[in-house]
């Protein structure tokens, strides 16, 4: 007789075949385990789905020692329960133990979702399970109402504190019916891959609510699929010298052609190595996880798929270091002027491309890579600005808005240049004859603006002329190495897709999410004349703790003007000040956050997040929501 027993977890309800030994299933213990009682061939566990929940990642725990009783091929389906249709099906490798992921980036949302052990290691009939987890998002439905909009819902959206609730309300619920019409019609939109030349132009101006459909990242993923290549017949081996690249990363100087880096001992192990041999495009399946094999010499290694990510990310490192003191081992990318300058309270730690590098065709296969990682579930981490993200993605990029997350001192410098408060005599004062025609791009260089510009001053009357061919020069000087790393991306992703995703999507699905834990966080701080016992400590730890990553990202922005780690963090006593319950206060320049007395942990939380959300640390007119 068959028995169903549940089991709660967070996003569904778990019915189990038989309840003997169910609850093993989430006791987070893997010595013990759910143990079938059935025909061979016959076990499943079904998941029963909270309304809207989409599944990210489900994951069984499984066992090479159970011996037959080890799954060998697990179907997953999905739907009705009267018209269910096949999600995936697994082969469980010889020897696996582990959590076995066997169902990943799902795009929609199935009521029930039922797991099938369809045999067992050496036929054998019964089988165990001694895990079950999942990671679910919930699918967007506004479900608006008034009471999203109260302050303290609004605490993480500064620029809207101050508009009426009853209009963001009104507005929310004009925008939700305009992005449901939009549904309606995006899939007549959405060109095939053979025409991926193509532009959504028309979708340009409503970009930023995107995220908002419902049926937008279906249709990614259709494209994605519908544009996607054969694996390989065989894989790629590379065989790669990490002594000499850490050399050459310690100091560029003793290898200038940079022969002994990651990047180009990948870059040139990847060629075709006669005629017949065609190379790679990069547009696998995401289940094709490893794109080459390392052999590392010297190294006793077997790549399994470790050694592939570690070049990987070693690669990275390469090309956009994550400390500020490493030297940049390779001449694609130079540090911002915000990095260098460090008077930038945010995007203090971005690269951008080489105005004089022009290796286009390295930074194509750069834009390659990332079209892989996109397409794929590997991240290639690199620091770049904004306003180099939106010209990847194809998005509008303006001086104001977006440069300011490149250059924000030369910003500011033609601000006030063109201040309608600066007359001629205080013109003359600050800037004399020492105000040239010439400007500094981001690798350092001098360009001059028009012939004999770096022996001519500007006057008051051209000054006007003078910040607009600033802005043109500064606005382009990376604009060939973007369109060569842009080229790559679209030899691997389709057009539409890039069309419809939004710059900060394409950033996290390239770089991954900037996971900000804990205990990285602890590792970092420093205390200053404040003792790890204070209770302002205490607090702030669980601030922290009850922090969404998004939220500490903020506030490592906040502290340090950073927003990946390591960046050190000092905190040191509220400055001079007695008042309890205030405002913790920062210097980015230093890295330091001032912690006032607070009466509670609860009060602690909510005035840091404020902060994190709504405080600017060193200019009070500068903007850094912008992105």
């Amino acid at each position: 007789m068959l028995r169903v027993q549940p089991v709660k977890l967070l996003p569904c309800i778990c019915l189990i075949q038989d309840e003997d030994n169910s609850d093993c299933l989430t006791d987070g213990d893997t010595e013990t385990y759910w143990e079938s009682d059935g025909s061979q061939g016959q076990h499943w566990i079904r998941l029963k789905m909270k309304r809207s929940t989409i599944v990210k990642k489900l994951m069984i725990g499984v066992e090479t020692s159970d011996d037959n009783y080890a799954p060998n091929r697990i179907v997953v389906m999905g739907g009705e329960l009267d018209s269910m249709v096949k999600l995936n099906d697994i082969s469980v490798n010889d020897g696996f133990s582990g959590d076995l992921t066997v169902l990943e980036n799902m795009t929609q949302h199935y009521p029930y979702i039922e797991i099938r052990i369809k045999d067992c290691k050496d036929d054998g009939i019964d089988t165990r399970i001694h895990g079950l987890k999942i990671k679910s998002s919930q699918e967007r439905d506004l479900g608006l109402n008034r009471d999203f909009f109260t302050p303290d819902r609004l605490v993480r959206y500064p620029r809207l504190e101050t508009v009426d609730p009853e209009k963001l309300y009104r507005r929310s619920l004009a925008l939700y019916r305009f992005v449901s019409l939009l549904d309606s019609v995006m899939h007549y939109m959405v060109p095939k891959w053979e025409f991926s030349l193509g532009s959504l132009n028309c979708l340009e101006e409503v970009k930023q609510l995107l995220p908002l459909s419902k049926k937008r990242m279906g249709l990614i993923e259709m494209c994605l699929k519908e544009s996607e290549s054969p694996r390989p017949s065989s894989m790629p081996k590379l065989y790669i010298n990490r002594r000499t690249a850490t050399e050459h990363r310690t100091d560029p100087t003793k290898d200038p052609e940079c022969k002994h880096a990651i990047f180009t001992q990948i870059y040139e192990g990847l060629k075709p190595r006669d005629k017949y041999e065609k190379p790679l495009n990069y547009r696998w399946p995401s289940k094709y996880d490893q794109w080459w094999e390392c052999k590392f010499l010297s190294e006793g290694i077997i790549d399994q798929g470790g050694g592939f990510r570690d070049s990987l990310s070693d690669l990275a490192e390469e090309l956009c270091p994550c400390s500020a003191d490493a030297p940049v081992a390779l001449p694609f990318f130079v540090r911002s002027p915000n990095q260098i300058e460090d008077t930038s309270n945010v995007n203090r730690d971005v690269y951008v491309p080489n105005p004089s590098c022009m290796e286009f065709a390295k930074y194509e296969w750069i834009g390659m890579l990332m079209g892989a990682c996109l397409r794929g579930k590997e991240n290639l981490v690199l620091d770049l600005p904004a306003f180099t993200w939106k010209r990847l993605v194809g998005e509008k990029v303006t001086w104001a808005q977006d440069y300011i997350s490149v250059d924000s001192s030369e910003v500011k410098l033609l601000e006030s240049i063109e201040s309608i408060s600066l007359d001629k005599a205080s013109f003359d004062e600050n800037f004399g004859v020492a105000l040239t025609w010439t400007t500094v791009i981001s690798n350092g260089q001098t360009v001059t603006l028009k012939p004999l510009g770096e022996d001519t001053a500007v006057s008051y009357e051209e000054r006007h002329e003078y910040c607009r061919l600033v802005r043109e020069t500064r606005m382009a000087e990376t604009t060939d190495q973007e369109n060569a790393m842009r080229l790559g991306l679209l030899k691997v992703v389709p057009q539409a897709v890039l069309d419809l995703l939004t710059w900060q999507e394409l950033e996290h699905r390239v770089c991954g999410n900037p996971e900000i834990s804990i205990e990285a966080l602890r590792k970092t701080t420093y205390y200053e004349d404040l003792e790890q016992t204070d209770p302002r400590v205490k607090y702030l730890w669980d601030a922290l703790s009850n922090f969404t990553n998004e939220d500490r990202s903020r506030f490592l922005r906040f502290v340090t003007g950073r927003r990946r780690l390591p960046a050190p963090l000092f905190l040191c006593p509220d400055r001079g000040s007695d008042t309890v319950d205030a405002l913790p206060e920062s210097s980015t320049c230093s890295n330091t956050l001032y912690l006032p007395t607070y009466s509670s942990a609860k009060v602690a939380e909510e005035k840091i997040r404020y902060a994190a959300y709504n405080c600017i640390a060193i200019d009070t007119d500068m903007s850094p929501w912008e992105e």
